[in-house]
Formats: structure tokens, C-alpha cells, sequence
């Protein structure tokens, strides 16, 4: 590869000629190695429209999930995987006349395609390690640096210049970005610039200038807006608007940048844990050693790792350790679409990103309150933004990512994107719902009946259905055992619903099913309630109102599960949710709140009661508190679900059996 940016992707070191026979099948892929904007060399493959497509093309850039690689959104055929690839990966956007910029991110290497329909492009750097991990011979070039807007989104920027440079038939003027969980946050930090002008950035290259490109269009799939909130949820609403809906770590309007506005949440042990593990395996992460000038300075993740799991307390006498408070400031400030407030502004002041974003309502990594926050806040600021966000039962764990759901989603994806390519354009947009239903699907449980929309998050419901549990509550925060595969079975569905261990060590499914008996206990307090006798659909957050007391601690965390419960009093798990008390900063020792849960769209029916767990340890999804002697306290709970039905409706508690 050329050592410089002038014509550095006109020389792919290996661009076959593609046919119907050949590796890619038909499609024509360019591979090598690319120096980035501070010279860290990537991973890159290039798709070239088909023949035939036009003379002129627009660009789309595919980024891929943690800890994979280019390979994820590449197929020899449209179908993909017949899932969330389905119409959505490199041959789809090539045969409609795209090219297709897909790249290994920094810090992370290559190990090859991991579906049979995946073409097999070559690595940027031979893989030679034993058992697939890294060593000396394969360590991938850069660091990992979580989608810094620093490091990751400038990565993007300057290997899409080069292509609009080597290429004087891509349209500059028709920019899309796409990508999934780790791809899904840097799209929506890509749609905070509609313009990427890459000669600007700090690089140490004597280049020619680069083209300037205009981002028209971005689709992240399951994708986070707050970083610091989807990793370590803290339960408490948004400060913008006060409302659940908007639930953050900080203020998007803070002056000082630094992610404050709620308590640092509870962690999401298993999840967290497990992509720190995945990171060492299959890349290097950043650890304070790179040099390039960085306005947020330097920092290490694997200590930032390290001081999440360790727990509470994260402040004392309401000050916050160093390492706490870079970790707000970072996740938020340089890696939360949320908090890039001036850029939104700005935005508004001349073109808008146009964005449809996919999240799913059984994804308890990044649940829908990642997109709905940022919905909201777009529409604060200009009703007509063109943002849509759709949600189903898809994503990460415990979503169950049917095919019909994907096909319907992707054919929505698709229509949004080539309306909006040719220049983005303010409009009324919507919330899109479908349902998560276990089980076989009719074959019409996607269409009309159980496709929703509204013009907000909220608006998806039109009433509510209350249950009051009458009972009092008294939870302890009880010891667990380390070992996440022994939990205490005073509460055997921590581990049952667990989201990442349960899926990838137990090979649970996404339809979660209750272990535990309905009985009193001190490690969970437990409500049901009587039988409904109308049918509900539960769609949108929904929340546990309650007044708790605490009592031998400053800082607790309080967590919840809904279940439907079943005549036979068989019970899918339908929702969750958390909520982290930290006082006196934050909160109170007694105090009134409403615990939001995650989401869901969920047919409730006829003769089936709902069962709500509250306890202070859900091990090993949250990490739990380190106030072994926390004890809460409260009077009665209520669980309130926000229904379709236009009717309030309240139902009693019922006694236990």
C-alpha cells in the first residue's frame, strides 16, 4: 500500500475480477491493508457497484459489531444470513449501484468469515495464531478505543475520503452509514456531521486535500446513544425532560462536558465482563499509551474495567473518584450521540441527518430507551427532524431475532434510505412497534394487526393497565457466591434470565422461562396479580412505583422483572428494569420513585395473572451492590404498563400461593 493518503485505496493490494464463479461470487471486492489518518494501517475491503447501475453511485459504509470484523455485513448473496443481513450487507447496497466501504476496526483482527455466506477476503494481516488468539505475529494495528469520536468515527471519515478519491464516479453527495451494536453507536455519532471533511484532522500525512463528503443517511441496528447509561443504568429519569423515556447519565445541555445529571448506574456484570473478556481475545485495548493529541486525554479501558466491576460506592461524601468520573465523562462526551448537543444544534441551523434506527424491546444490553432518548431530543429541537426508530424482538440477548421481524424491519430500513440518499429532508416521521411473541408466529402476526406506530415513544400506548400489590417489602442485599454459574438458589431465575451467560454458556433461548417458586422470601419480594379478565397489549416502557425506605447503607440497588403468568402457572419473562439509589447526591433515604423497565410490545391475555420480582441482587445481569448490610423497605408496589387499549384499567393483587 502507498505510504500516503493520495490514492492510497486505488492500490487494494488484491481486487480480482469477480464472476459468477469466482470466490465473491458476483460480486467485485477489493482488499488490503490502509493507512489511517495517524497511520495506523486497517483492514479494508471494498465493494464496487455492479455493471449496469449507473454512472454516478453513492457510498455506504458497513460497520461491524465488537469484537468482529469486515467480514459481518458481507455476503455472496442478498439473502445473507436471512436475518438482520437479509437485503442489508455489501451484494444487496453493490447490485443497487453502491460501493460498500466494510473495514476492521482498529484494535481488532481478522479471523476469517464466520458464515458460509460470507466471502472470503483476506485479511489485512496474515493470521497465524495459535488457536485463533492473538500473538506477536498477528496483533492488530491501533488500540481499541470504544467508537471515540477521536479515533474509531475519524477512522471512518478518512478511509471514506479516500475512496471518494480514487473513485471519481462516488457521489460525495450521497453518504450512508449502517452498522449493528458497536457499528450501531458510531452510526449515530457519524449523524451528528453531516459533513466529513478529513483534512482537518491532526495527521501526520503530506496529502493533496481530500474530498469532502455529505452524510445524508444512518441506520444503526440495536445501537446505543449513551454509553455510560447502556453499560451501567442508574434507572433515574432524564434531565432534559424528566421523563423515563429520556433516562441518561447526564445532561445533553451540561456546559462542562463531563456526563453529570443522575448516579453512576448498576453495571451489566455479565455483559460488561463478557466484552472485556471478547476485547483481550480479539484485539488490544487502548492503556494509555497512544500518543496522538486527544482534546479527552489519555486513558486506559481495561482500568476503567476494573473500577466498574469493583462496585459502590462511586462517590464519597458526594465527590467521585478520578477513574469514575472519566468514565462519565468519556462514555458520554466522546462516545454518546447524546451529548454531541452543538453538533445537533448546528444541524438543525442547515441539514439534518436523516436516521432510522432499529432497537429491540428483549435486547437488555441496548434497549429502546437508546434510541427513544435520542428521538426525543431531535424532535425537541425540530419536530420535523427526519429520525424514525423502530423496535422489536431483536438484537442482542435475549431477543430472539426472527426472520419475519428482520425481513419487515430491513424492507422499512431500506425504503427510509432511498428516499433520503439523494439529499436529506425534514418530515414527519414515526415510533414503529412489532411484538415479541414466544413460540411459532402465524405467518400475519407481523402485519397490520400487530404493527404499531405512533408519533412518539409515548404515543405507541393509548392507557394503562395498574396492578396494586397491597403487600409490604423488606429486601436484603444477600451474599452471592462469585462463580456466576453457582448464584444462590434462594433465586435460581437470576441466572435463568440472565442475558449473556444464559445465552452464551447455557444456551438459553430468548423465551425466558421461571424457575423459581412464587414464594415469600427476604432475597425477593414477590407480587401477583389476579387474573386479568380482558385482553391487553402492553407496548412502550412501563414503570414500578413505589416509596422505599433504606436503612444500613448510603447507596443500594433495587431491581425488577415482570412476568406473564400463565393459568398453568408456567411464566415467560416479559420486561426488567433497574433502579440505583446513591445518597445523599442523588437521592434520599426515603423516597418515591418510579422504576422504568426496559420495554416491550406483549400480548397479555385473558385469565393470565402478572407477576412482579423486586429484589436488590438480579446476579449476574447486574453487578451487585457491595452495602451487604442495605436493607429496603416499602409499604406497596405498583407496576403500571402502558397498553394499546384506550382504557385505564387497575388490577388487584392477589395472595401468593
Amino acid at each position: 500500500m502507498p505510504g500516503h493518503a493520495a490514492g492510497a485505496v486505488a492500490g487494494l493490494n488484491d481486487c480480482p475480477v469477480s464472476s459468477p464463479s469466482g470466490p465473491y461470487g458476483d460480486v467485485h471486492i477489493c482488499s488490503g491493508e490502509v493507512a489511517s489518518w495517524d497511520t495506523t494501517s486497517l483492514d479494508v475491503d471494498l465493494t464496487l457497484p455492479q455493471p449496469g447501475t449507473g454512472d454516478r453511485h453513492p457510498l455506504i459504509v458497513m460497520l461491524h459489531g465488537f469484537a468482529n470484523n469486515k467480514h459481518e455485513w458481507e455476503s455472496r448473496t442478498d439473502e445473507g444470513n436471512n436475518a438482520d443481513k437479509w437485503h442489508w450487507n455489501n451484494h444487496w447496497f453493490a447490485e443497487h449501484g453502491f460501493y460498500v466501504l466494510t473495514y476492521t476496526a482498529r484494535g481488532f483482527y481478522d479471523d476469517g468469515p464466520d458464515r458460509a455466506d460470507e466471502p472470503p477476503t483476506p485479511a489485512g494481516k496474515p493470521v497465524t495464531c495459535a488457536g485463533g488468539r492473538p500473538g506477536s505475529a498477528c496483533l492488530p494495528n491501533g488500540t481499541i478505543h470504544l467508537k471515540s469520536r477521536e479515533f474509531e468515527i475519524r477512522d471512518t471519515q478518512w478511509l471514506a475520503a479516500l475512496v471518494a478519491q480514487a473513485y471519481p464516479d462516488l457521489d460525495v453527495n450521497q453518504v450512508a452509514v449502517t452498522g449493528g451494536s458497536y457499528g450501531g453507536g458510531e452510526s449515530w455519532l457519524q449523524a451528528t456531521q453531516p459533513v466529513w471533511d478529513a483534512n482537518i484532522f491532526p495527521t501526520p500525512f503530506p496529502h493533496s486535500p481530500l474530498p469532502v463528503l455529505h452524510l445524508q443517511v444512518a441506520v444503526p441496528k440495536y445501537p446505543w446513544t449513551d454509553l455510560a447509561y447502556s453499560l451501567a443504568p442508574n434507572g433515574h429519569p432524564g434531565p432534559f425532560d424528566s421523563t423515563i423515556y429520556s433516562s441518561s447519565q447526564g445532561n445533553p445541555g451540561d456546559p462542562t462536558d463531563t456526563g453529570q445529571g443522575s448516579p453512576f448506574g448498576s453495571p451489566k456484570f455479565s455483559y460488561v465482563f463478557g466484552f472485556f473478556d471478547l476485547g483481550v481475545i480479539d484485539g488490544i485495548f487502548e492503556s494509555g499509551t497512544t500518543v496522538t493529541p486527544s482534546e479527552e486525554g489519555p486513558i486506559s479501558l481495561p482500568t476503567w474495567a476494573g473500577r466498574a466491576l469493583s462496585g459502590d460506592p462511586y462517590d464519597a461524601a458526594g465527590v467521585e473518584d478520578s477513574i469514575v468520573a472519566q468514565i462519565r465523562r468519556g462514555l458520554t462526551e466522546f462516545r454518546g450521540a447524546f451529548y454531541q448537543d452543538e453538533n445537533w444544534l448546528a444541524e438543525s441551523q442547515s441539514r439534518e441527518v436523516a436516521i432510522f434506527s432499529i432497537s429491540g424491546w428483549t435486547d437488555d444490553l441496548f434497549p429502546p430507551v437508546e434510541a427513544f432518548r435520542q428521538f426525543k431530543y431531535l424532535k425537541s429541537i425540530d419536530r420535523l427532524w427526519p429520525v424514525e426508530v423502530a423496535v422489536a424482538d431483536i438484537g442482542h440477548p435475549r431477543a430472539q431475532n426472527s426472520d419475519s421481524e428482520w425481513h419487515h424491519l430491513n424492507v422499512q430500513a431500506w425504503g427510509f434510505l432511498h428516499e433520503q440518499i439523494h439529499g436529506s429532508h425534514r418530515q414527519q416521521t414515526e415510533v414503529l412497534s412489532l411484538p415479541t411473541i414466544c413460540g411459532t408466529p402465524s405467518s400475519d402476526e407481523t402485519g397490520t394487526i400487530q404493527r404499531l406506530t405512533g408519533r412518539t415513544p409515548e404515543e405507541l400506548s393509548n392507557g394503562t393497565l395498574t396492578v396494586h400489590y397491597d403487600s409490604a417489602g423488606h429486601l436484603l442485599n444477600r451474599k452471592v457466591p462469585v462463580n456466576p454459574l453457582n448464584p444462590d438458589l434462594a433465586d435460581p431465575d437470576d441466572l435463568q434470565t440472565d442475558p449473556a451467560f444464559g445465552f452464551a454458556i447455557l444456551g438459553l433461548p430468548g423465551c425466558r422461562r421461571s424457575v423459581a417458586p412464587v414464594t415469600l422470601s427476604t432475597a425477593r419480594y414477590t407480587g401477583l396479580s389476579a387474573p386479568l379478565d380482558v385482553p391487553r397489549i402492553y407496548v412502550g416502557l412501563g414503570h414500578v412505583d413505589l416509596t422505599y425506605t433504606l436503612t444500613g447503607a448510603s447507596t443500594a440497588t433495587l431491581n425488577a422483572r415482570v412476568w406473564d403468568v400463565a393459568p398453568d402457572n408456567s411464566a415467560l419473562l416479559v420486561t426488567r428494569g433497574t433502579y440505583r439509589i446513591d445518597s445523599p447526591r442523588y437521592d434520599t433515604l426515603v423516597e418515591t420513585i418510579q422504576l422504568p423497565l426496559f420495554g416491550n410490545q406483549w400480548m397479555l391475555q385473558t385469565g393470565h395473572r402478572i407477576r412482579l420480582d423486586l429484589t436488590q441482587v438480579d446476579y449476574p445481569t447486574f453487578l451487585q451492590s457491595n452495602s451487604a448490610s442495605a436493607v429496603i423497605t416499602f409499604p406497596d408496589a405498583q407496576l403500571v404498563l402502558p397498553t394499546r387499549e384506550a382504557t385505564d384499567i387497575t388490577v388487584p393483587g392477589a395472595a401468593l400461593p
